[in-house]
Formats: structure tokens, sequence, C-alpha cells
């Protein structure tokens, strides 16, 4: 049974929806860089009155990892400078879901679901559970720490969520020394 302590890191506006719906709407009028989805995130914590408990190189990361998947989606697309702008369907997604959409609402897009699969088999065709592995991975790309995993230590799935939430910071370490 979860317990409060679980959630010592679950801010509210640090969630997937949010970074969703900021990249999104930042997206719609022109060409979104990184930089602005930045500061349309100070923004939203300005108004809010809140601080956001993680470094700036962590929402920076956290960013990079939601363009990817949106771009994945194929809702955004890049543009000249670094930037990205909304696709059509990105336009549909952002009607449909103003608030923001999360990682199971990508599933409906078949490029999204083909990412998911190939990341799962990356390196882990051993895994004997592939949902807790990818829970795993998805969990560390959403911020979650270590020790967030949901199962029962010393267990199958226990590990299987660790090896994900570990490839996924090796892939990101990778990412960062690019």
């Amino acid at each position: 049974m979860p317990t409060a302590s679980m959630f010592h890191d679950d801010f509210p506006l640090l969630n997937t929806p949010t970074f969703f719906a900021v990249i999104l709407q930042q997206s719609g009028a022109e060409a979104v860089t990184l930089e602005r989805c930045e500061a349309a995130l100070e923004e939203l914590f300005r108004r809010a009155r809140e601080t956001p408990e993680v470094s700036p190189q962590d929402l920076r990361a956290r960013l990079r990892r939601h363009i990817a998947d949106l771009e994945i989606a194929r809702l955004i697309e890049p543009a000249d400078g670094g930037a990205w702008r909304l696709t059509a369907r990105g336009r549909a997604a952002l009607d449909a879901h103003p608030d923001g959409l999360d990682r199971t609402d990508l599933a409906a897009y078949p490029e999204y679901v083909s990412h998911l699969q190939t990341i799962s088999r990356s390196k882990n065709d051993m895994d004997p559970r592939t949902a807790s592995y990818d829970e795993g991975y998805i969990a560390k790309g959403e911020g979650q720490t270590f020790t967030a995993n949901p199962y029962t230590p010393n267990t199958v799935d226990h590990l299987s969520w660790e090896n994900g939430w570990m490839e996924a910071q090796e892939n990101e370490q990778r990412g960062a020394q690019t």
C-alpha cells in the first residue's frame, strides 16, 4: 500500500501532462524552442507561486525527453533553428486534450507504440517481465526516483522495473554526453 513518503518527489506542475501541454501550446502559434518552453514553465511556476524542487538542468532534461516523445508520436516536427512546430496531428491532440496528454495517450499513435516496442526489446530480451521494465523506463523519463519502484522487493517485477529505470538513466547520460 502506498504511503505518503512514497510521493515525496511528486510535484503537480512537473507531471507529464503539464510538460506536454506547455510544449504543445507553445508550439501552436509559432515554432517553439527549448528555451521558450523553459520560460513558459517558469511563468507557470511564478503564477502558481511555486518553486520547482528540481534543478534547471533536470527541468531541461525532462523537457528534452518530452519533446522527443511528442516528436516520435509526430505531434510536433523539427523546424529551423533547433525548434519544433505543431503538426496537424498535434493540433488535433491539443484540441482533444487542452490540459495535456500523458504517455498512455501517445499509445494511440503507431509510431510511438513502435518506439516503445523497440526500447523494450533493445537490450533486455532476457527480461521476463517487459511490462514492468517499460514502466521503470517510463518512470525514469518522468523524473521518478529509483526508490519509486511500486513492486515488492526481491520479485522479478521489482528487478525488471529497476532494469528499465537504469536503462533510461544510461540513455539519458549517453544523450547528455553528445
